[in-house]
């Protein structure tokens, strides 16, 4: 946001109980609630989570593909009440010729219908996993409100109970956050004091649209509301079938930060690359301490001698396959024996700084031996990753994590690019 201006908008929020699978009978409820509000007719109007489907149990791919319906029809009630409407909708995609459905918000103004945000936190619990793809990429949606443009982040339901998502949208410029949920009436204190502290932590506004009543067998909590930067409750919706609007001017967010600003990266500490860098011994131990909190390990090797663009994409797919990375690294001599006495062109001490420095890559372990073998079995890896080239049958350490419960991953390659194949440029040029 810039500091120079602020902007005015009216904030609404529909919260209501879909009809399961009745796209079009939600499609009229929200038109009517449109039309029949004692407010002014909001410059935005947030809704529930899978506001025209309600909860999915299964892929339902026929029912995806009438989300074109849906945005259609929200086009025609954005472009009769001059708003942006926002929620989420099934959304295919094709990926590596898979068709792919993810939980997807949309921003559909009278002029187009903007897929900006797949959620990212399935809620397993609820089988969300077997129904939809988890997205990758935090959604900042920059909308123009009378020739001034805002920066909406968007979030569903999950979402909410991981507040450094909720910090990079904020990064990004977000001065709204914008949840849709189908959040249960058993958890609905944590709905809202988990609204509120992410108002006060990133002093910006935050609005919630949670459904209401019974769907299928899930009883929702209700609850949306829209919180201050300083964390008041500016409107909040009653326990029924209701659209509630509030005024936002987003003076308040400079307002707020003008005594104390703590909604920014630390200035003080950031995770330092030679901590990374860690013996077998120590290792254990921190894997251990991890292991206990919950956390699930993704362990891949490799000498990565020149590091180049096809290890960047794979080791940030490495790392989104659990909760953090392990790099074993050969050594030097390691290398020397796979690959010749030639190698490695880069030492261990260099290749090591490099893959430390990455936001991807959490620990890196050198080891002696030809293969990562003993490393493994000494880990427990919940997860081990390896390039697609390799059959699963063939990949070092597969059988070990596989008897003790844990995953293989083999990932394709993005770029067709390899350390000899650089080597052999090199060489050729000069």
């Amino acid at each position: 946001m810039s500091m120079h201006h602020s902007v005015q908008l009216n904030l609404g929020i529909f919260q209501f109980t879909p009809a399961p699978s009745n796209i079009m009978s939600n499609l009229a409820r929200v038109e009517a609630a449109l039309k029949n509000s004692s407010y002014s007719v909001p410059n935005i109007l947030l809704l529930p989570e899978l506001w025209a489907t309600g909860p999915l149990e299964k892929c339902l791919t026929g029912l995806a593909e009438k989300t074109d319906r849906a945005l259609q029809g929200l086009k025609e009630l954005a472009h009769r009440y001059e708003t942006t409407v926002i929620g989420t909708l099934p959304e295919l995609s094709e990926d590596r010729d898979r068709v792919k459905c993810y939980n997807t918000t949309y921003v559909v103004t009278p002029w187009e219908a903007v897929p900006a945000y797949r959620k990212i936190h399935l809620f397993n619990p609820m089988g969300e996993d077997r129904v939809f793809q988890h997205g990758t990429e935090p959604g900042v949606h920059w909308l123009k409100i009378k020739d001034r443009e805002i920066g909406l982040g968007l979030m569903t339901c999950f979402d909410l109970r991981f507040p450094e998502l909720c910090r990079e949208l904020v990064y990004q410029g977000a001065e709204i956050i914008l949840i849709s949920a189908l959040w249960p009436h058993v958890r609905r204190d944590h709905f809202k004091s988990l609204m509120k502290a992410r108002a006060i932590e990133n002093q910006c506004f935050a609005a919630g649209a949670n459904a209401w009543g019974t769907c299928g067998d899930i009883r929702f909590g209700g609850c949306s509301r829209i919180i201050s930067p300083s964390g008041s409750t500016m409107v909040r919706a009653q326990d029924c079938e209701q659209i509630i609007v509030a005024r936002i001017d987003t003076s308040e967010i400079r307002e707020s930060r003008q005594l104390f600003f703590t909604a920014h990266p630390s200035r003080f500490w950031q995770p330092r690359a030679e901590r990374k860098k860690i013996g077998p011994e120590n290792l254990k131990k921190a894997v251990a301490r991890r292991r206990r909190a919950g956390l699930k390990m993704v362990f891949t090797n490799g000498c990565f001698d020149i590091f180049h663009a096809g290890h960047a994409a794979y080791l940030e797919a490495a790392r989104a396959s659990g909760d953090y990375l392990v790099v074993g690294l050969n050594s030097d001599s390691s290398v020397a024996g796979i690959k010749g006495p030639s190698r490695p062109i880069n030492p261990q001490e260099w290749r090591a700084d490099i893959l430390a420095a990455l936001s991807t890559v959490d620990f890196v372990v050198v080891f002696n031996e030809p293969d990562p073998g003993l490393l493994i079995r000494e880990l427990m890896p919940e997860v081990l990753v390896k390039g697609a080239d390799w059959e699963e049958d063939d990949i070092i350490g597969a059988d070990t994590v596989k008897k003790a419960g844990g995953r293989v991953v083999r990932i394709p390659f993005d770029h067709d690019v390899s350390t000899t194949s650089l080597i052999d440029r090199l060489r050729s040029s000069s």
